[in-house]
């Protein structure tokens, strides 16, 4: 199959199931990661080429740990909107993965980046396969299935689905790691939140082992399928 993990941000495909993508590559499949932002706004100090620049060279670094393919669609942070040539966008990225199966956010998480990349990649589903919708890539002849990711810090998340992450949570860990801009970023401008220090990424562990616990393993992912019509297979897609 192939698989494509896309977040709003560089850092959240990682945080959210780069050990389930860890576990798709072991599996034999084809993983795309993709951001619709390019985190422009993440730094205090930088310019805003120069943090997008740093913040896509992450996210392709992070890829590059599971032999992943990084793509970014260069939204501004923050200022990210939908209009027909988003559409068109997403509809593109989707149809060049060729994708199966869609991993992407809740659609309710606290950030609107989020919000919308949920609704985009929910709205043009189906639009995948019709051909009078002309992109760059080819349309193919599949409404690929979406897993939605949980929101940040878990809240009002209640997981359909668990995936068993034992045995790739240091490959998740790792590719977190090379977010360090927004380790920075964030123990800068969150220490109210945080704690003074803190890593961002710390949660990776905690929910990580939350999740395991409910489902009985050390440390586990979990999601919730779209239940809409045309997205529903009767058969396992997530590894």
């Amino acid at each position: 199959m192939n698989i494509l993990a896309i977040g709003a941000h560089p850092d959240d495909v990682e945080e959210s199931c780069g050990g389930t993508l860890a576990k798709y590559v072991k599996m034999g499949h084809k993983v795309f990661t993709a951001t619709a932002t390019n985190g422009n706004i993440g730094s205090a100090t930088l310019p805003m080429d120069e943090i997008a620049k740093i913040r896509k060279e992450e996210a392709k670094r992070a890829a590059a740990h599971i032999g992943a393919e990084y793509i970014c669609l260069d939204y501004d942070d923050e200022m990210f909107f939908e209009d027909k040539s988003a559409r068109v966008k997403f509809i593109d990225l989707v149809r060049y993965c060729k994708a199966d199966v869609i991993l992407t956010h809740s659609p309710e998480d606290y950030n609107p980046d989020h919000e919308l990349t949920s609704k985009i990649i929910n709205d043009i589903a189906v639009m995948i396969p019709i051909a009078k919708i002309k992109t760059k890539s080819k349309p193919y002849d599949k409404i690929p299935v979406i897993a939605y990711f949980e929101p940040v810090h878990g809240l009002g998340f209640v997981p359909t689905e668990y995936v068993d992450i034992t045995d790739t949570i240091e490959i998740k860990k790792a590719m977190c790691a090379e977010h360090k801009s927004q380790v920075a970023w964030m123990s800068a401008n969150y220490k109210d939140a945080l704690g003074d220090g803190k890593n961002v990424f710390d949660e990776v562990d905690i929910i990580g082992r939350y999740r395991g616990m409910q489902c009985g393993v050390k440390y586990a992912e979990g999601f919730r399928m779209a239940n809409d019509a045309y997205r529903v297979v009767p058969r396992r897609v997530l590894p």
